[in-house]
């Protein structure tokens, strides 16, 4: 590729994921008007593949890290620290999906224009493809705006589609992994509480679902629904939610508005009728909303 193309780093975490790597590799190397350098941080595996990884890498297509198993949230952040300081971009690929050939530049021509001294997240959408890649749906993760109140309970930065900047990466870097929930989510939080977070209505990529995938985004309605539901009624569950915003106040709450870091008190130290009552639309959708408040009410938030 031409050395006058914008370079960016691309942070893939794979574990035990061979049956549709390849595809997904190919369509990061095959991304058209930028120069991509892709670093592949292997989970531990034990399927073929790292089989898969050493055969690119041997062509002089990525780099590779075989490590322990750590957990997504850490692979991910560990896959970050790995990239050189010279990238100014690092984008965040899963490794079962294929990128649209205008993924990358598209990201880098809007966060191209944005200012580099403050942590910067672009994200898109995507096409919910069945495991051959028919689409059957297209995500709207954006309905009322994502930012910093709509993030708190709630993740709506899906990690597949995100480009960071070099000031968010190692402000994720230094901040580590205990009590991050998602890297995707706490991403978009750093970035929407310090930042700023472009939200792209733009289909990016063929996001392949598949009996390996943890969530059943995309596989229907019902199943959304009863996936949330257990969610919602999980204990432990609720407890790593709060456990990252008390991780945002004890790093960053001196750095957060005033109102934000009123909000962020509100919600770790006020009552339940507080909570419940706060003034500020905190999900997407009205009956995720009200069930989120009915937490509040109970203590169990």
């Amino acid at each position: 590729m031409s050395r006058d193309l914008p370079s960016i780093a691309v942070v893939m975490s794979t574990y035990n994921g061979s049956s549709h790597l390849a595809a997904q590799i190919d369509s990061i190397l095959s991304q058209e008007g930028v120069s991509v350098s892709l670093f592949v941080r292997d989970d531990g595996s034990s399927d073929d593949t790292l089989d898969i990884l050493r055969s690119y890498e041997g062509r002089g297509l990525l780099t590779l890290f075989a490590e322990k198993n750590v957990g997504v949230v850490g692979s991910f952040l560990d896959g970050i620290a790995r990239v050189p300081q010279h990238f100014a971009y690092v984008a965040l690929s899963d490794q079962d999906d294929v990128w649209h050939p205008d993924k990358l530049a598209r990201a880098l021509s809007i966060l191209e224009g944005k200012d580099q001294s403050i942590p910067q997240l672009y994200c898109s959408e995507y096409l919910f493809c069945d495991c051959d890649l028919h689409p059957v749906g297209r995500s709207h993760l954006n309905r009322i705006g994502v930012r910093f109140e709509t993030l708190l309970y709630e993740v709506r930065v899906s990690g597949n589609t995100t480009v960071i900047n070099r000031a968010l990466a190692d402000m994720a870097v230094e901040a580590g992994a205990r009590g991050v929930y998602g890297h995707d989510w706490w991403l978009g939080l750093l970035a929407a509480a310090m930042g700023e977070l472009t939200f792209d209505d733009f289909v990016s990529l063929d996001y392949r679902r598949t009996s390996d995938n943890v969530s059943p985004t995309g596989a229907g309605a019902l199943a959304l629904l009863r996936f949330r539901v257990r969610k919602f009624l999980n204990r432990e569950e609720l407890k790593r939610i709060t456990a990252q915003l008390v991780k945002l106040r004890a790093l960053y709450g001196g750095r957060l508005s005033s109102e934000r870091l009123g909000l962020l008190d509100r919600f770790l130290d006020g009552g339940r009728v507080s909570k419940a009552l706060a003034p500020v639309r905190l999900r997407q959708s009205l009956p995720e909303e009200a069930a989120l408040r009915m937490l509040f009410l109970f203590g169990l938030l």
